[in-house]
Parts: C-alpha cells; sequence; structure tokens
C-alpha cells in the first residue's frame, strides 16, 4: 500500500494535482543542461548588426537620432541587399524639432523592415504608442484565446512610423504571463492576445517577410508558415511558445551567427556581400541598453540572438517542443515504471532492489532522451526519477526494518536457547541456520534429569523448591551455552539439549561429552553450597547419544518451538534412564563415542532399551583420560559390580568418573 501511494503522489505531481517543490526546478536545469552541450552550428543566413559599445563610442549615446537609424536601415537594404531586416528597437517617443521622424517613416515604408514592440501585464494597464494591424481578430481570435498568453498593456511605436512599416512584431519574453519562473527565458511567446485581438512575435513577423508575404495557419500543435520562398514551421508548446533552441555562449564571439557591428555598417566597412538575401536582426549587446537576457546557456545572453535562435531553428526544424499532454506523458510513464517497481521491489533482497531502481531510472532517462533527441519532445522527468527514487529508498528502509525486526526476533527466539555469542553469530551469518523449516541433521542430544527428584520434593516447600529448581536449571543452562550447546527444553527437573543445530558445529560430538562432563562438575560445586545450607545435595544422570534428527520450528498453530525429534533423541533420554539402572552419572551411546575425537571411553554392557529389539552398547568416558586425533576406547567388557560399586562411590561422594 505504502508503494502505491507512493506512485499516486507522484503521478499526481506529474497533473499538478500536487505540488512537490524542487521537482520543476529539477526539470529546468535537465533542459538547460541539454542546452548547454549543444554545439553551436553557424548560421550564415542571419547576421545580427550590433549597437555594441565601439558603436557608442563613434557615434555617441543612445537613443541615436531618427536620421542615423534611416541611414543604417538603407544602407542594410539597398547597399546589402537584405532580404528583411528586423529591428528590436523601440521608436516610442517623438524627435522633436526635426523632420528625421518623417524620414525614417519614409524609409521603412519603401524597405523590407519589421518593427519591434513589446507587451506588458501590469495591473496600471499602461500603453503607449500605435499597435499594428492584428494577425486574427472576431471569430479566429477566439478560438485561440484559451491557448495563448493575453497581455494588459503595450509599448509600441509612434503611429506615424507604425504606419509606415511593412509589419511588426512584439519582442519581449513576456515573463508576466507565465513563462519560465524563474527568469531563464527558455521559450518565446508566439502569438499574445490583446484586446480581443491576436499578435504574432518579431520572429512570426520577420519570417512571414522572408519568406514572402507568407500566409499563417494553425494546424494543431504547429504553426506553419507558407511563403513564395518556401514554408517554416514552429512546434507550439504550452501556452503557445515555441522553445529557443540556443547553443553555445552567444555574442560576437559565440561562434552561431555573424556580427557586425553597427558603426561598421554606417561607415560602409563591411563586405556588403554578407548581407544578400538574409536576414538581418538589428540589436544591441552594450551592457548600459539592458538588452542582455538570463538563458540556458549564459546569464547575458543578447536578447536579439534569441531571435535569431528562434529564426534559425524554424527554418532547420530544430525546435523542440513541450507539448500540451506532456503532464500525462510523463504520468503514463511514473504509473508504468514506478507501478511496476512497486509490484517487484517487496519481493527482492537489497541488492535486487538497488539493480531493479537503477535499470527503472535508466529506463525512464532512457525513454526521455530518445523522445527529446530524435522526436523533438520536452518531457518532464524529475517526477518519474524521483518516484523510482523513493520507492527504491522506501524498499530497502522498509526491509532494513523487517530485517532488524526479523533479527530482533531471531535473538529473542534463540536466546533461550543458545548462548549470546551463537545468537550474534547467527546475527551476523545469516546464511549459518534456518527459520521457519525443519531439516534433517546429524545432532548429539543430552538428556538431564536430578536423582531423587521426586523425594526432594516432598521434603522441600514449593518455594524453596522452585528456588532449588531454578538454580540448577540455571546452572545446568551456564554450561551447555559455555560449550555451544543448544538448550531444547526443560521438562520439569530434566533438560534436553543438542549440539549441531541451529549452526553447524563438526565437533558436536565432543563438545556435547564435555558439556556432561562440567555439568557433573558444576553438579558437585552447587551440591556442596546445597548442603551447607541444610538443603538436600544434588545428583544427576546424564545420558548423550549421536545420530540423525529432524530439527527446526516445530508446533501447533497456537504455540510453536525450536526443537529436535527422531531415534537418535529418544535413544538419548533412554540412555539418562539407564544411569539409574547402572548407577552410573553419565551414559554415551556407541555413536557418539565414533564421532568423538578428543575423549576415551570404556565400553559398560549391552545394554537393553524399551522399544528396541536389539541391545545396544553403552559407554562411559575413561577417568581423566583425553585423545587428540581418534577417540580411545577399551576393549568391549561385562558390566560388573566393580564398575557397579565405583558408580554409587562416586555419587555418594559427589564426583562422577571421567571427571
Amino acid at each position: 500500500m505504502a508503494g502505491v501511494a507512493i506512485v499516486a503522489a507522484f503521478v499526481a505531481a506529474d497533473l499538478g494535482a500536487l505540488r512537490i517543490d524542487g521537482l520543476s526546478t529539477l526539470d529546468r536545469h535537465l533542459y538547460d543542461g541539454r542546452q548547454r552541450i549543444a554545439a553551436p552550428a553557424p548560421d550564415d543566413r542571419i547576421v545580427i548588426i550590433d549597437i555594441d559599445e565601439r558603436s557608442l563610442a563613434e557615434r555617441g549615446r543612445w537613443p541615436w537620432d531618427r536620421a542615423t537609424i534611416a541611414a543604417l536601415v538603407q544602407a542594410l537594404v539597398d547597399r546589402g541587399g537584405a532580404a528583411v531586416v528586423g529591428l528590436d528597437i523601440l521608436f516610442a517617443e517623438r524627435q522633436a524639432g526635426t523632420d528625421d521622424d518623417a524620414r525614417l517613416a519614409r524609409t521603412l515604408a519603401e524597405r523590407p523592415v519589421v518593427l519591434g514592440y513589446y507587451f506588458t501585464s501590469d495591473r496600471e494597464e499602461r500603453t503607449s504608442g500605435a499597435l499594428p494591424a492584428p494577425l486574427y481578430d472576431g471569430e479566429a481570435a477566439r478560438e485561440l484565446a484559451p491557448r495563448i498568453t493575453h497581455a494588459s498593456g503595450y509599448g509600441a511605436n509612434l503611429a506615424e512610423l507604425q504606419r509606415a512599416a511593412r509589419a511588426s512584431g512584439f519582442f519581449n519574453p513576456f515573463l508576466g504571463g507565465g513563462l519560465d519562473p524563474d527568469g531563464v527565458i527558455r521559450a518565446l511567446p508566439l502569438l499574445i492576445g490583446y484586446g480581443g485581438a491576436v499578435y504574432d512575435s518579431l520572429a512570426v513577423a520577420v519570417l512571414r517577410e522572408y519568406l514572402g508575404h507568407a500566409s499563417l495557419a494553425v494546424r494543431g500543435d504547429r504553426l506553419v508558415l507558407d511563403g513564395t520562398r518556401g514554408q517554416a514551421v514552429f512546434p507550439v508548446s504550452a501556452g503557445f511558445t515555441a522553445m529557443v533552441p540556443l547553443a553555445g555562449r552567444g555574442g560576437a564571439n559565440g561562434g552561431r551567427f555573424r556580427y557586425l557591428s553597427a558603426s561598421d555598417v554606417l561607415d560602409g566597412r563591411i563586405d556588403w556581400n554578407l548581407l544578400r538575401d538574409r536576414i538581418v536582426l538589428v540589436g544591441t549587446t552594450a551592457p548600459g541598453l539592458t538588452d542582455l537576457r538570463a538563458t540556458p546557456v549564459s546569464e547575458v545572453f543578447p536578447g536579439v540572438e534569441i531571435h535569431a535562435s528562434l529564426l534559425s531553428g524554424a527554418l532547420d526544424a530544430r525546435i523542440k517542443q513541450r507539448p500540451a499532454g506532456a503532464p500525462a506523458i510523463a504520468a503514463l510513464a511514473t504509473l508504468t515504471v514506478a507501478g511496476l517497481l512497486a509490484l517487484v521491489l517487496p519481493a527482492l533482497a537489497a541488492l535486487g532492489a538497488v539493480l531493479a531502481s537503477v535499470v527503472g531510472a535508466m529506463a525512464l532517462a532512457g525513454i526521455n532522451t530518445i523522445a527529446y533527441s530524435n522526436l523533438g519532445q520536452v518531457l518532464p522527468l524529475s517526477a518519474s526519477l524521483a518516484a523510482v527514487l523513493t520507492l527504491g529508498l522506501f524498499n530497502l528502509a522498509a526491509g532494513w526494518l523487517s530485517e532488524g525486526r526479523a533479527r530482533r526476533a531471531m535473538m529473542q527466539l534463540f536466546g533461550e536457547y543458545l548462548s549470546p555469542e551463537l545468537v550474534e553469530q547467527m546475527a551476523r551469518d545469516p546464511f549459518a541456520w534456518r527459520i521457519g523449516q525443519s531439516t534433517n541433521r546429524e545432532l548429539t542430544i543430552l538428556f538431564a534429569d536430578i536423582r531423587g527428584f521426586t523425594r526432594i520434593a516432598e521434603t522441600m516447600e514449593p518455594e524453596a523448591l522452585r528456588e532449588y529448581l531454578n538454580a540448577f536449571l540455571t546452572g545446568m543452562t551456564e554450561v551447555i551455552h559455555a560449550h555451544r550447546g543448544t538448550v531444547d527444553k526443560y521438562m520439569g527437573d530434566a533438560v534436553m539439549a543438542f549440539w549441531g543445530a541451529p549452526i553447524d558445529d563438526p565437533a558436536h560430538a565432543d563438545h556435547a561429552v564435555s558439556a556432561a562432563l562440567a555439568m557433573q562438575v558444576e553438579v558437585r560445586r552447587m551440591s556442596d553450597a546445597l548442603r551447607a545450607r541444610g538443603l538436600p545435595p544434588l545428583a544427576i544422570g546424564i545420558g548423550v547419544n549421536t545420530g540423525v534428527a529432524r530439527v527446526g520450528d516445530m508446533g501447533s498453530k497456537l504455540r510453536r518451538a525450536y526443537t529436535a525429534v527422531g531415534d537418535a533423541v529418544n535413544l538419548a533420554s533412554r540412555l539418562e534412564g539407564l544411569t539409574k539402572q547402572y548407577e552410573v552419572p553419565l551414559l554415551v551411546g556407541e555413536a557418539t563415542v565414533r564421532r568423538c575425537r578428543q575423549h576415551a571411553f570404556s565400553e559398560l554392557a549391552h545394554a537393553t532399551v524399551a522399544g528396541r529389539a536389539e541391545s545396544v552398547r553403552v559407554f562411559v568416558p575413561m577417568a581423566g583420560r583425553r585423545v587428540g586425533a581418534e577417540a580411545a576406547v577399551t576393549r568391549p567388557m561385562p558390566a560388573s559390580m566393580q564398575v557397579a560399586g565405583d558408580a554409587r562411590e562416586a555419587l555418594h561422594e559427589g564426583t562422577s568418573p571421567g571427571v
């Protein structure tokens, strides 16, 4: 459910129904990075006439008089043969005391010149100058109205100049319309609505003139210009904008477009063939004229080159598109990839979850890159990647917490059976043991029982008996743990333990016998302490046997325990019972003797065991005897009164043979 919630949240973020801070910023940074690595391909169809610092130094401060502007336009068209001149300049104020405005108007009327102006969205709805004739009005404007940005004011050219110009287009990016909220120009509006009419941008107006009075048509998500000199297409992005295909650092040394100084044009210090049949844009890179813009490729990019880049992209069909359906496409990608991961990750281990998340992220990035490079589509990616990352981290955290709970549960469970050292070893090496299943394992099983416990219980108060029994069980458990054994269960005054599970123990037989001998030593120490307190002395009988048993987590649906069952377990219990018959404290089965490598044994008898047709050989450890490589077994000998007498004497004195 948590995975589904994560996927749903990021799908909602893709669709704009949920705002997650930073995702849109990441998408913009991704787009900017792709723009920065794009190689600047030179385009000699467009020339920029730069009112640069040298021009201002030679011709005087801005604004220049209209006669100078008229001379510049005449030189570009008449001497240079420019196909169209776009002025990224505004003539909003009348030049008093001269007829230069009229001269400039006549110059504009006789030549293919496109004037520039701007729209605003300020609250005062201020206006100045005269707008050109709209591109669309009436019903056509109303059809486009839902798709375009609308302005509340404008700053236009003098009416006299506007009437004389063949065409005009707005040149501002119109940031107030919601485009590029971080102030970085990545797209320019193609059309803007004002007063119920629709107006076109400087780039559109220049291309219409360049293509030979091209007609303009909106065809779905394309703005198509058809003219006598060819066709150009603007893929329309959200807000009826066009993504600007920027490359290089911009400016005269940027390597993309040819820059010519305006003063060189006015003085005739250029090769006029450079302008023949070209699109010529007049703008400025002088810092004081405030036409340097922040773009993905540079924080001080010439505004006039932004228009040049858009024109070049339209002519070469290189404009990327941020389609209106981009959020839905991104949401579908998130739902598909992240949704699949939400189903798969919970079933994977940590490494598998990491690999699956990496594959999912790479798939999303690859699809996004193909869409950008091959299809020209700018699609959101950050929410999809964030969904995959969040799912991966969530499942890793959940797995870590689950593993922690399982480890704590394991330690809590086996802490009742094993020494803390073995439990810690199991926690460090989870592959060394198995829980939740039972297996056949070779074990060495030990049963220990208090001798005469019924008689002892009759002579003691219940509370004292409880302390007596608890002291015994605690002491025996500590010895078993010290010898790497597993305490299976307590059965009244008896203890069952085994070696060889849950952690493999190649020396389980030797460890079990060592524990049995140490238990006799501990019992003697405890018995001396009990007698000193006036309590009954303590003696035990121990049976040890080795064999294959079924070991694991067993029980009912209501209660389970980690235990061992099988014939080898039953025989160990029977050997413990035989210690009473033979009056010895410890009996060891033949299989244990054969597996031991550190203890020597003496055969005591061929004993008859309840439930078995054949007798079994039983052994006792030889006092003080330990061997290195192989167990030493004396030749078989019958049980004798001497052996039984030695055992009885040892019990009476609180000692045990072989200790």
